[in-house]
């Protein structure tokens, strides 16, 4: 019986935007893979194998007693460089064969030979793009599909890393098999790393071992890595995707994605109300997307409701959406000129007894055009009614800081507000390929979300679209099946702390005043040494 250890190493590197400080990415259509594989000229981005000299360095690294290393070390192997025809991008995948610029198509690796000597191997391959991002505060995070062949082996670990341009690494990886802890066989799992921690504890799932050199600098990453390994004993292969390269040892990588985490943390901004997208998995959001569009011949309007527990003013919003039909991580050709944002007053529930009635918005009392949005790509949506393996639109975060003179102060007190935001385009475009839709969420806070779909003004008129104190006249609330309420994906925060965020200095037991209790407190501890 021959053995076959394979670790297959993939150097990814990305770009960054002027939307949002910091890089973000997506790999995830057939077009995408197929265009880092073939680039029309050397100065796109490309993938290719790698040498010898490069593989060293990434196992020196494993063995160098100064770098820390958690759990298990590779194992000792012998590099084999990756034939060119190994590495090609599927439109079938895993999960069937979507159109070339749908997400779901990945990258497939094969290579090696039914017959060799008993022994563990290496191969690589790698992609670099020359840049130097900033990845703190991010998300990465890839899935993989790590196959078991029956008699003829199956693959044993998978990992992921990074490689700063000085040549530190950090690293994570995980066991394959059917064991606890293990990533299953024949079923994709997405692996994913929150660059905001260090050590084993930054990988979901847990990680079985960890690699860092002590002079990583996570604000000059220029490679990701991802290998893996596999115990193969000869013989015939299961086909791979796309049929190709039949009798190799093959695995199955999709959707890489490099995702900002939360945007107005550690600036100064304080959430006043949250009501963010709900994640699945890094980079899948259940929901799907509501049109609003502010102008005369387009209804309705989206809102729903939220709760304002103090009187601190409104200074920022942030919001999730997508353009309807659009699937790619940078924004469609066609783009709002601006959005219109409006709180609205609260019309309650008359009959909360009535599984069929719900509160709606009620009167306009403030308004905003923000011209000056920002956004970043945040992943791919999911309608709660298809099945999890299927991904619809791309959908990004939207943000806009509020000017002084537009905050909005709300009555002292707790107080139901509603919250609506709708896209504006250029009057001359009557057809919009790709409309700006905003993104639901499964139910959080009191009623569902409301399609406003009229309107009435001061002197009982129809008008529309709305003007400041208008009344909804009309509309329906957000509902998928047996009468289930669904909310919009939000968020609200101001730039004055509460008590909480800055406390009083000595206030040691939070309870909004410096008194004898924490002076006993800090007396009972003094001096006293950790642990």
């Amino acid at each position: 019986m021959k053995k076959l250890t394979i670790f297959i190493l993939l150097l990814f590197t990305f770009w960054t935007t002027t939307a949002f400080a910091g890089p973000y990415m997506t790999e995830s259509n057939f077009r995408q893979w197929q265009n880092l594989l073939e680039p029309p000229t050397e100065e796109y981005n490309s993938i290719r194998p790698m040498q010898i000299r490069e593989w060293a360095g990434y196992m020196e690294a494993w063995k160098n007693p100064d770098n820390q290393v958690e759990g298990e070390k590779y194992p000792e192997t012998e590099f084999i460089p990756l034939d060119p025809d190994g590495l090609y991008a599927s439109q079938m995948g895993m999960g069937g064969n979507p159109p070339l610029d749908e997400p779901g198509s990945g990258l497939v690796m094969a290579w090696g030979q039914e017959i060799m000597a008993p022994g563990s191997y290496a191969s690589a391959w790698l992609f670099t793009y020359g840049t130097d991002p900033d990845l703190t505060n991010k998300t990465i995070s890839i899935t993989v599909f790590p196959p078991q062949w029956g008699p003829s082996g199956q693959i044993t670990q998978v990992s992921f890393g990074m490689i700063d341009t000085y040549g530190n690494i950090r690293s994570w990886y995980w066991n394959c098999g059917p064991g606890p802890g293990m990533l299953p066989w024949n079923t994709s799992t997405t692996v994913s790393i929150d660059t905001t921690i260090a050590g084993m504890g930054a990988a979901s799932p847990p990680a079985s071992g960890y690699l860092n050199t002590p002079a990583f600098d996570l604000t000059k990453v220029l490679n990701f890595i991802v290998d893996e390994n596999a115990v193969w004993t000869g013989g015939p292969t299961p086909v791979p995707p796309d049929g190709v390269n039949v009798g190799r040892i093959w695995n199955y990588w999709k959707d890489l994605m490099v995702m900002p985490q939360n945007p107005i943390a550690n600036k100064g901004y304080y959430i006043k109300y949250s009501q963010p997208v709900q994640e699945e998995e890094p980079g899948i959001i259940l929901g799907w997307d509501e049109k609003s569009i502010y102008r005369p011949d387009d209804i309705p309007i989206m809102a729903d409701d939220f709760l304002c527990s103090d009187d601190r003013p409104i200074t920022d919003f942030h919001w999730w959406g997508s353009f309807l039909g659009w699937n790619q991580s940078s924004l469609p050709p066609v783009l709002p000129i601006a959005f219109h944002i409006g709180i609205w007053s609260d019309v309650p529930d008359p009959d909360p007894l009535d599984p069929t009635n719900w509160s709606k918005p009620g009167t306009l009392l403030w308004k905003h055009v923000c011209t000056n949005w920002t956004w970043n790509f945040a992943g791919f949506d999911r309608h709660p009614e298809n099945l999890p393996e299927f991904k619809n639109e791309a959908c990004f975060q939207f943000n806009q800081l509020l000017n002084e003179i537009d905050w909005y102060y709300q009555e002292p007190g707790e107080n139901v507000y509603w919250l609506s935001i709708a896209a504006i385009y250029p009057d001359n475009i009557e057809f919009i390929e790709y409309p700006w839709g905003w993104k639901t969420r499964p139910h959080q806070f009191n009623d569902p979300a409301f399609r406003i779909a009229g309107a009435y003004n001061q002197t009982g008129l129809f008008t529309w679209p709305p003007q400041l104190h208008d009344t909804v006249s009309a509309g329906n609330s957000v509902l998928l099946e047996e009468n289930q309420p669904w909310d919009l994906a939000f968020e609200i925060s101001t730039n004055k702390p509460a008590y909480h965020d800055e406390p009083a200095p000595g206030d040691i037991d939070a309870n909004g005043i410096v008194d004898l209790l924490d002076f006993a407190q800090l007396a009972q501890n003094w001096l006293k040494t950790f642990p």
